[in-house]
């Protein structure tokens, strides 16, 4: 069990370490999409080896609502306005925001092992923290309100492997599993209603050019 859960939070932090790199909006939901259904499929088989029903919902969740509705649902609206599939200025560039992730990643290893690891008494738990840290810096990094909200996520899987490993019997990990995607409809909706008012702005701009 420790070796596959570590094998999962290495191959976690490897794709949004590729989501770093990456400046193709598209690209990143891809990623964040493949990201979401592995910890599904750790999810589905910590439910069975555990025999918790509480785990196997959130497993479902994580794979529905995450791997599936959220990237298909921002995929969409990115076919209807090619020009935000790229991000155009990057806060950073890319190799420094590199740099800065395993900076931050070892940040994040010592802050685990000098806080938390005398609590949870499991030195890989140090791996989901780690995944928090970099969905926090994917935020700060970048300005595209669709990355962002991917940052957002990454965050929120990362806390779903650390309580589903840890703390697979906590109700709690499937109310705020729950609570957390409705969060992330809502800010998908605001996202696409700020950008469909700058784009009546635009269009009005251009009217007023014409004229």
């Amino acid at each position: 069990m420790k070796d596959f859960f570590m094998l999962i939070g290495f191959s976690e932090i490897l794709l949004v370490l590729f989501m770093q790199w990456e400046v193709y909006v598209t690209k990143i939901v891809k990623t964040f999409s493949i990201g979401s259904y592995i910890i599904s499929i750790f999810l589905f088989y910590l439910s069975f080896i555990q025999h918790s029903y509480l785990v196997f919902i959130l497993a479902i969740l994580t794979a529905a609502i995450r791997g599936f509705f959220i990237p298909t649902f921002i995929l969409r609206r990115l076919a209807r306005d090619p020009w935000r599939e790229r991000e155009s200025k990057p806060a950073m560039g890319t190799a420094f925001s590199i740099i800065i992730s395993l900076v931050i990643a070892i940040f994040a290893y010592v802050l685990y092992d000098v806080t938390m690891l005398n609590f949870v008494g499991v030195l890989s738990g140090a791996i989901p923290v780690v995944l928090i840290f970099q969905g926090a810096f994917l935020i700060i990094s970048r300005k595209n309100a669709f990355i962002q909200l991917i940052g957002y996520m990454v965050m929120e899987n990362a806390a779903f492997l650390f309580t589903g490993y840890l703390f697979p019997d906590l109700p709690f990990s499937v109310e705020a599993g729950t609570v957390l995607d409705l969060i992330g409809v809502v800010m998908i909706s605001g996202i696409v209603m700020r950008m469909r008012e700058s784009t009546s702005k635009k269009s009005d701009d251009f009217d007023e050019l014409r004229g």
